[in-house]
């Protein structure tokens, strides 16, 4: 597969015969003690040790120190420094952290070293050209692959960044879904299972148990049907598809009634968006399962009032003595639920009536 190092690779090589056939093989032509094959074997080591460089930078630069250590006597030539410049870039590019810090301590090395040695061997001007060359050949190659380093950490960081955003952002998606689930279950069954519990204890007790039994009976399968709804919501691609509509308050009316509370209904939710007549629904089940448990026999009284822009939901029941003062999850799902289309809800004692109060907007 040809990749960008054989092709650098195969051009150096290129520009090495290049130069031999121009006379211009070596940095100074009145020193030119290598023999053809001498040049020829050295391009072609030069060649192999670029190939290797991409998967062994270590090993390719060891074994371009040993090609440096022979020409050094025989040329020195030009197109072996052009090949090193080559696996230098590539050392800091694919090289670890330690053998980048190798190659940027040798090329400035290098570097200072040839220009002071080029004063001393032939004046200010020669150290001059001589530091350029080092600069060109050595220090720019490092520079370039510093900055492709930078920028690939750039990129992984972004890329890290992103990934622990999305993993977050799912992780709080998957919260609130078991949030909603659990919102769903708990004013799905608690009502109604709480609602029966209830029904129970009073069919023992009473002497005609036939329409406790039969309320009984009704939140039995109000419940079933819910959870029933629930199942084939969940089953569904989207969540936009509401199943609780009014009707589902009968069974936990009658359920009150049963054990002795009258419950009285002004308003209804004609004209309600399905989801506010959902969520008006979930408020009204949850309040009247709540009193229903902590004052059963009281008399509940359920006030709906609608407006062009907002709609009123009022609970109130009397108060047991042994009612508890605690906000159960009930109180806190029917404060989620007004939220959840922009309302608000109070709930708690006022004088001896426990109200719940919910403000909708249509």
């Amino acid at each position: 597969m040809l990749t960008g190092a054989n092709v650098m690779a195969a051009g150096t090589l290129a520009v090495g015969l290049l130069m031999w056939a121009s006379g211009s093989f070596v940095f100074f032509t009145d020193v030119d003690r290598y023999p053809w094959y001498g040049k020829l074997g050295i391009l072609s080591a030069a060649f192999l040790v670029q190939l290797s460089a991409q998967r062994r930078p270590a090993l390719a630069l060891g074994a371009m120190g040993l090609l440096l250590a022979f020409d050094a006597y025989a040329g020195p030539s030009l197109p072996l420094w052009i090949a090193l410049s080559d696996v230098m870039y590539i050392g800091v590019v694919r090289g670890s952290d330690r053998l980048r810090r190798v190659v940027i301590v040798l090329g400035v090395v290098a570097t200072v070293a040839g220009a002071v040695a080029g004063a001393i061997a032939g004046g200010a001007r020669a150290g001059v050209l001589t530091g350029l060359i080092g600069v060109a050949l050595l220090l720019s190659p490092i520079g370039y692959g510093l900055s492709v380093v930078a920028t690939r950490r750039a990129g992984d960081a972004e890329k890290s960044a992103a990934v622990a955003q999305a993993q977050a952002e799912r992780a709080a998606a998957l919260a609130d879904e078991r949030r909603r689930l659990s919102r769903e279950l708990h004013d799905t069954v608690a009502g109604h299972v709480s609602a029966i519990a209830i029904l129970s204890e009073a069919a023992r007790d009473a002497a005609e148990p036939g329409p406790v039994v039969e309320s009984i009976r009704g939140n039995s399968l109000a419940a079933l049907g819910e959870l029933r709804a629930m199942i084939d919501l969940l089953a569904t691609d989207g969540d936009e598809i509401t199943t609780v509509r009014w009707s589902s308050v009968d069974p936990l009316i009658d359920a009150a009634d049963a054990v002795g509370s009258t419950v009285s209904v002004n308003g209804d939710v004609t004209g309600m968006p399905r989801r506010l007549e959902a969520v008006v629904t979930r408020i009204v089940g949850e309040a009247l399962a709540n009193a229903t448990k902590h004052a059963p026999g009281r008399p509940v009284t359920v006030e709906l009032s609608s407006g062009a822009r907002a709609v009123r939901v009022i609970v109130r029941n009397d108060r047991a003595a042994e009612a508890p003062s605690t906000r159960g999850q009930g109180l806190a799902n029917m404060q989620i639920r007004a939220e959840s289309i922009g309302g608000h809800l109070d709930a708690g004692p006022v004088g001896q009536e426990w109200i719940v109060t919910a403000e909708l907007p249509r």
